[in-house]
């Protein structure tokens, strides 16, 4: 609202200031971080498969719901766009920072503070995704039955991703489904 970046600053260099140094910070107390953060090599190729997974269901619940809707804007040469890369590379941005992180940082330390009640935890990691989502929400909607709609929807998107890494235990499933949703979104919504 007070300063107009261009959107890769905001996501690659904002972000990773307001949301990487605490997820480093953390990981710096931590022995053994890159397994609590979800970051080893095991948890690769299985957390790339359930994000693919996840974030293609999702993209079929918005497309789907698009064409209920009666929007036709299917765009058929999608990937050979020159755009699709770049809005591409901020959707992966974007899911990495925030992933790390809401999943990574956020909803361990819940844990660690809930005494590993995962109920408990996610409940509370939806409240602190809602809180940093919920003023651009505001103002790009303003107050309306349709903010309320989209912060419920915010809302099971956290609780799916939050559940996503605490069975997958790999920021790399959160990063790839996240990515994922947000495509969809910037490129059909």
């Amino acid at each position: 609202m007070f300063f107009r970046f261009p959107e890769w600053f905001d996501e690659a260099v904002v972000k990773a200031v307001v949301f990487g140094v605490p997820a480093w910070i953390y990981a710096k107390e931590l022995k053994n971080s890159s397994s609590k953060l979800g970051l080893t090599q095991k948890s690769f190729w299985r957390g790339m498969f359930a994000g693919l997974l996840l974030g293609g269901f999702y993209q079929f619940v918005v497309i789907l719901g698009l064409r209920l809707r009666g929007d036709s804007g299917m765009q058929q040469l999608l990937l050979s766009s020159p755009v699709f890369w770049k809005v591409f590379f901020i959707a992966v941005l974007t899911a990495w920072w925030e992933s790390l992180f809401f999943f990574g940082y956020v909803l361990n330390r819940l844990l660690e503070r809930t005494k590993n009640v995962e109920m408990l935890a996610v409940g509370l990691a939806i409240i602190v995704f809602l809180v940093f989502h919920a003023p651009l929400r505001i103002m790009l909607v303003g107050s309306s039955q349709e903010l309320v709609g989209q912060l419920i929807i915010l809302g099971i998107f956290a609780a799916g991703q939050a559940i996503l890494f605490l069975r997958t235990r790999s920021l790399y499933a959160v990063t790839i489904s996240h990515a994922l949703w947000g495509l969809v979104f910037m490129i059909y919504g």
